[in-house]
């Protein structure tokens, strides 16, 4: 067998068995495309921030307004909680719904923000906030 026989045999034998690995590779461990979904953030907030400016009264009381001051801080708690909470249902990360700047199809990366809203313990945004 001539010297160049053998070297075009050894490299395709060589592209063959690189190609098995990998599709074998592929077949086992296929790409992972990351999946994202989306929470309207500034609604959840604009909701709460409506709820602590209703029960704010002029001349609360200390103690009034520190219990306020717990609600905020608690609602904060809640909603962390609620984003994890949701992250590890839908297996995907969370995107603020204002740092979309355009999707192709408005169910290309679906809405949670009402399952967050409900974890949370506040009323669904409304569609048209988002």
């Amino acid at each position: 067998m001539s010297p160049f026989k053998t070297q075009f045999l050894t490299g395709a034998l060589t592209l063959v068995l690189g190609a098995g690995i990998v599709a074998s590779w592929l077949h086992f461990r296929p790409l992972e495309i990351p999946r994202f979904a989306r929470v309207n953030i500034g609604a959840l907030v604009a909701q709460q921030q409506q709820s602590l400016v209703e029960r704010v009264k002029p001349g609360m009381e200390a103690t009034e307004q520190a219990k306020l001051f717990e609600d905020a801080k608690a609602f904060g708690l809640r909603l962390d909680a609620a984003l994890d909470q949701v992250a590890q249902e839908c297996q995907c990360a969370l995107i603020n719904s204002a740092a979309l700047l355009k999707a192709s199809s408005a169910a290309a990366i679906p809405d949670w923000s009402a399952r967050v809203a409900e974890i949370v313990g506040t009323a669904p945004a409304s569609p048209s906030a988002q």
